[in-house]
């Protein structure tokens, strides 16, 4: 019993004495930089695109079937757009969060300063296009890859004497 009591101090004294920083997690200069590679990397572009595909849905759906309405549409989605900033604004330090939980703050600066140069700005540029090349290619190569490692295991369990 006094045992387990000793032990139990010994934890909670060495919970106390555990530095700050590492109870609260990063720093703001280490989310700072896990920010910067958020922004820089393009990420968080990706989620502007949130806000402007709202708008469009909202144009098409209730604006071609209300024309009427379209000032006050107009009107109420111009009031919505700091709404979607701030959100934005959310899911950019929940992804900051994310990085610098994984990754220390010189390798997050190191990764920025990437982004930043020259060629990092036009691997940006490219990375949609590339993806979207990449993302029209993967469905065939998937069904073609499945199918490939499918008939090699037929073969393979037929030769072993069974049949499936």
């Amino acid at each position: 019993m006094i045992r387990h009591s000793l032990a139990g101090a010994i934890l909670s004294l060495a919970l106390f004495a555990a530095p700050a920083s590492a109870q609260q997690g990063p720093g703001p200069e280490h989310l700072k930089a896990a920010r910067d590679v958020v922004v820089s990397s393009g990420l968080a572009q990706s989620f502007d695109s949130i806000y402007t595909e709202f708008v469009a849905g909202v144009r098409q759906s209730v604006g071609t079937t209300r024309p009427e309405m379209k000032k006050d549409i107009e009107e109420v989605l111009a009031s919505l757009k700091d709404d979607a900033e701030g959100k934005r604004n959310e899911i950019v330090d929940t992804s900051a969060r994310a990085f610098a939980g994984k990754m220390t703050e010189a390798d997050l600066k190191e990764v920025a300063a990437f982004f930043n140069s020259p060629v990092g700005q036009r691997y940006n540029s490219f990375r949609p296009e590339v993806i979207d090349e990449i993302y029209a290619l993967l469905q065939p190569w998937s069904v073609a890859t499945s199918n490939l490692l499918y008939d090699r295991f037929y073969a393979e369990m037929r030769k072993r004497g069974h049949q499936l």
